[in-house]
């Protein structure tokens, strides 16, 4: 076993028992409304989160690890190991990454001998999560921190997203989508399709109706050409239980017990512009591609 601490932020989403079997470290992002501010995951549960977010006025803000906090927790996880590897939400959708990189420097002019790396996921939620637990078996597999992070660079990739939001609302209003369309596509009851690409949320499709919506984005990731329908592999991250446990339920019926490799919740980070009502299913794509 090679003596490497992985640690990710609240954006990934990984769940606690998962965060606890594999020794992952999570480092919380805050959540604001207003002149009220939630340190992610420990003052608000993410139920109690898209509570506030459905009666609040407002539009909610997410702010970093504070700079203070994160020189304290990776200090400390650079003394009680050997490396540290932290994977940090896409520098694009954040400054988190940036941040990440100045405390890593600061610590390492106190203390050349730590042993910290951060990587730029370039990506959100459960595919850091996934990522994670990847590297968190490899380290116990007695792998070196470059072998780790150069194969994550690839499996990360290896992943994608169809994220089906049930209202444009919040996309509008954290400027994701103009306003315009969002009108549009609300008065048309368009659900958009969207996925990660080049390390920001982008849009891939569309579904119209309010009926069989599970069903219509599992169809959409089978006519994907990359999907590896002979390893069919998925995670599923939810602001609606009733949609995700309803995408486990098709999934494993037609691809077997084993086909999700990890179920949650979404957290603020991403929650604060998907709403309650969202569900993603990320499947895993053909090697090659």
């Amino acid at each position: 076993m090679t003596d490497v601490k992985i640690v990710v932020d609240t954006s990934a989403d990984l769940p606690k028992d998962i965060a606890e079997k594999y020794n992952i470290g999570v480092m919380s992002f805050l959540s604001i409304f207003g002149e009220d501010t939630y340190v992610s995951g420990v003052d608000i549960t993410n139920d109690e989160f898209f509570d506030k977010l459905e009666s609040y006025d407002g539009f909610p803000t997410t702010s970093q690890t504070p700079y203070g906090d994160m020189y304290d927790y990776l200090l400390n996880e650079s003394k009680e190991h050997k490396s540290v590897i932290y994977f940090a939400i896409s520098s694009k959708g954040s400054g988190q990454y940036n941040t990440a990189c100045l405390v890593r420097d600061e610590i390492l002019e106190e203390n050349p001998d730590a042993d910290i790396h951060i990587v730029d996921s370039e990506k959100f939620s459960l595919y850091i999560a996934q990522t994670a637990v990847h590297a968190a078996k490899m380290a116990q597999d007695g792998k070196s921190v470059e072998e780790i992070i150069s194969e994550c660079k690839r499996y990360i990739n290896t992943w994608r997203c169809y994220l089906l939001v049930d209202t444009l609302k919040y996309l509008e209003k954290g400027g994701r989508i103009n306003k315009a369309k969002a009108v549009v596509g609300t008065l048309l009851d368009i659900k958009p399709i969207l996925t990660i690409e080049n390390g920001l949320v982008e849009s891939m499709d569309k579904l119209r109706g309010k009926k069989k919506l599970v069903e219509k984005l599992i169809e959409k990731i089978e006519e994907d050409e990359d999907f590896d329908s002979e390893n069919p592999q998925f995670m599923i991250v939810q602001s609606d239980e009733e949609r995700g446990q309803k995408a486990v339920s098709i999934l494993e019926e037609k691809y077997g017990d084993n086909c999700i490799t990890m179920y949650s919740q979404f957290g603020a980070i991403v929650g604060t512009h998907v709403g309650r009502g969202a569900v993603a299913i990320i499947c895993r794509i053909k090697e090659d591609k």
